[in-house]
């Protein structure tokens, strides 16, 4: 068996990156399961899935005395909605039904993220992305941060994008690393070099789309 997907977070900003990349490759109609201790960063990494759904950050908050919160992003052209639930004080998921669960599953604009999923029971249906976070250390144990680790089977797509080889030495880095899709300042400035010696060249206007596409080195 294959290992899980995993990605290690330095710090919130890592959190909120790598959040950010997901959002932009939902596509609408996704359910996500995330998981995680208290304090393990699970509204901060919806905060940048907001981001990346071109929700307004400020918005978001844990809807744990609320539920749930449908979130419109402020570009109407994005098509795509935010629904963050924290099922935490659930005590019965047939109390979902009240708040109109069945439309917003069926809505396909409507990208649904669950805290403490177990407590919806089998609401959130089938295709599920499983994610949990975890506080954590580098692997030196010099560095804490947090550990994020897809419990469920990534796609060919989400995956090469999420995940990569550095463009200029070939580390395998994730989206939340600040200089994605170089491992840092020196793969960037190396890679810009060339760009000015004329080794490479472009035929179209580079679109952000092209910054998680792998091949493009």
């Amino acid at each position: 068996m294959s290992p899980k997907p995993s990605a290690f977070l330095r710090d919130s900003h890592e959190t909120e990156s790598f959040a950010r990349a997901l959002g932009l490759l939902c596509k609408g109609g996704e359910r996500i399961a995330l998981t995680g201790d208290l304090g393990a960063g699970k509204t901060t990494f919806v905060r940048g899935m907001s981001s990346g759904l071109g929700v307004p950050e400020e918005e978001i908050s844990s809807p744990t005395f609320t539920v749930m919160h449908v979130h419109e992003p402020s570009d109407q052209k994005s098509g795509r909605c935010l629904v963050h639930v924290d099922a935490y004080r659930l005590e019965d998921p047939a109390e979902l039904m009240e708040l109109g669960w069945d439309e917003i599953v069926r809505d396909r604009r409507n990208v649904i993220v669950v805290e403490w999923p177990d407590r919806l029971g089998g609401a959130l249906g089938e295709n599920v992305l499983e994610l949990e976070l975890f506080h954590s250390s580098s692997s030196g144990g010099e560095v804490p941060g947090r550990e994020i680790v897809f419990g469920s089977s990534l796609s060919s797509d989400l995956m090469n994008k999420l995940f990569t080889k550095c463009r200029g030495c070939g580390k395998q880095i994730h989206a939340g690393v600040g200089s994605f899709p170089f491992c840092g300042n020196k793969c960037r400035m190396a890679d810009l070099g060339n760009w000015f010696d004329g080794s490479y060249s472009v035929s179209r206007e580079i679109e952000e789309d092209d910054l998680f596409d792998p091949d493009l080195a």
